[in-house]
């Protein structure tokens, strides 16, 4: 019932363009992809939280980030896909 105030990670972006892991995992890739969009939207400041889990995940961003800049990294960013189908087929019966 409280797994949407679960932390999964925050992370830092300083003046300097900087990324902090604050707490938390991160995947290596997401963490290249995020530098990318630092750069390409000149973000110079702001935190991200991911909070909840499972196909619950949702990214908090602070209010000084850039609207188009918080598109970027949703579009980069990779929630865990929630469990397997049934394999495409369908059900005999």
């Amino acid at each position: 019932m409280l797994d949407r105030f679960r932390l999964n990670f925050r992370l830092r972006i300083d003046r300097d363009r900087q990324i902090r892991v604050q707490c938390g995992k991160v995947s290596p890739r997401f963490l290249r992809e995020l530098a990318d969009v630092i750069a390409l939207f000149d973000i110079r400041g702001g935190a991200i939280e991911c909070k909840g889990r499972g196909t619950r995940m949702r990214l908090i961003f602070t209010d000084g980030f850039p609207q188009a800049g918080r598109q970027a990294v949703r579009n980069v960013w990779q929630p865990p896909s929630g469990p397997g189908g049934g394999g495409g087929m369908r059900a005999a019966g």
